[in-house]
């Protein structure tokens, strides 16, 4: 039997609305389903390699086991990543998932330099709702990882939602366009997607079965 492993966005947690939906809808159909927090309790600290590593060690706990991924906003671009890394991971439902996260904040920052980021900012934190502080080594540690290709010929599924201000949809677009084994749906909704929550539960499901997980 599969196991599913869902993955909060940045700045998220394993208790925000679409992972409790997600979980409820995947206890009531009697699965599996690991939504571990990817900050470990130090959001201040976080790293991709962190969050990479995390999940490595959930798959490796479980020997023999297959694995298939669901990653919100930089969840996504995670499970994009340790998909690349364990063969047991089958398939990814990735939604609004986060691809090209280092040059994005670095525009979005103006940071057109590595010596021009600053040790430490601050940013708004959805579980906390409010201003914490974050290491800048974040995006330093996403300089070794933004090389890698993500080619790795997996069932993967994207939504988007059309009206996304924080990730373009037009990044989904570009990854799905160059991937023949990934389908793009795109949805008349916001980066949070909470709108089509019901819908896309129903159709991560649905994509699962049609995989074989």
């Amino acid at each position: 039997m599969t196991e599913f492993i869902y993955l909060h966005g940045f700045a998220s947690g394993p208790g925000s609305q679409k992972a409790r939906v997600f979980k409820d809808r995947f206890e009531k159909a009697n699965l599996s389903l690991t939504i571990p927090d990817l900050q470990q309790g130090d959001f201040e600290n976080l790293t991709l390699t962190k969050q990479v590593s995390l999940v490595q060690s959930i798959i490796d706990a479980k020997s023999g086991a297959q694995f298939a991924l669901i990653g919100s906003s930089m969840g996504g671009y995670v499970a994009a990543l340790t998909a690349e890394t364990r063969k047991e991971i089958q398939a990814l439902y990735l939604m609004a998932p986060g691809f090209n996260f280092l040059s994005r904040w670095m525009e979005n920052m103006g940071w057109n330099e590595k010596f021009a980021i600053p040790d430490l900012i601050r940013v708004f934190h959805y579980r906390y709702n409010r201003e914490v502080t974050l290491n800048t080594r974040l995006f330093r540690d996403a300089m070794n990882w933004d090389s890698l290709s993500l080619t790795r010929d997996i069932p993967t599924r994207v939504v988007h939602g059309l009206h996304d201000e924080t990730v373009p949809v037009q990044e989904s677009r570009d990854f799905a366009g160059s991937r023949p084994w990934c389908q793009l749906r795109e949805l008349d909704s916001d980066h949070g997607l909470f709108s089509c929550i019901d819908w896309i539960v129903d159709d991560c499901m649905k994509f699962f079965r049609t995989v074989g997980c």
